[in-house]
């Protein structure tokens, strides 16, 4: 009998080890990231000086179902989403610099849990962090689920920054 056992058991690790499962890699479209509206702007003069990807690997963000997003610029990514909110290199006043931390994507069978993670300094003051992790239900594990994902924690973490960068304009002025 543990004979047997043993003989099922072997050919099942064999089966796992012979299958291959086909992961789509997607090269991200940073237009589909882009909200149609900023939920809040900048209310006094600051400057983005830098964004600086920290991540361990830069390219890769996690995925959706069978989907590994590939991020060639997450750096410009932010970039245009702080620009949206009213902060950009052009700007005047104290300077912000933002590390990317995390930026990824991850899942379950029930839920999708976009993550960005920032580092962010102003006139190189100790840094504070900003986290967003707005899960939402996994309905199909699509590519345009993922980008609606990703698009909220970009978001999300903007609006988060900005907040904190405003409560600081009264002590600018």
């Amino acid at each position: 009998m543990a004979a047997s056992r043993l003989a099922v058991l072997g050919c099942a690790a064999a089966c796992v080890a012979g299958c291959s499962v086909k992961v789509h890699q997607v090269p991200v479209d940073s237009a589909r990231l882009l909200p149609a509206t900023v939920s809040v702007r900048m209310a006094c003069d600051r400057r983005l000086q830098s964004v600086v990807d920290a991540r361990d690997s830069t390219d890769r963000a996690g995925g959706l179902g069978m989907h590994l997003f590939l991020f060639d610029d997450v750096p410009g990514v932010v970039r245009k989403q702080f620009a949206l909110a009213g902060l950009d290199a052009r700007g005047r006043g104290p300077a912000v610099d933002i590390r990317i931390l995390q930026f990824y994507l991850a899942q379950n069978t029930m839920t999708k849990v976009p993550v960005a993670v920032y580092e962010v300094s102003v006139d190189g003051a100790a840094p504070f962090i900003v986290r967003s992790q707005k899960a939402s239900m996994n309905w199909n594990g699509t590519e345009n689920e993922a980008y609606g994902a990703y698009a909220l924690a970009l978001s999300d973490a903007t609006a988060q920054v900005v907040a904190r960068l405003n409560a600081g304009c009264a002590k600018q002025g």
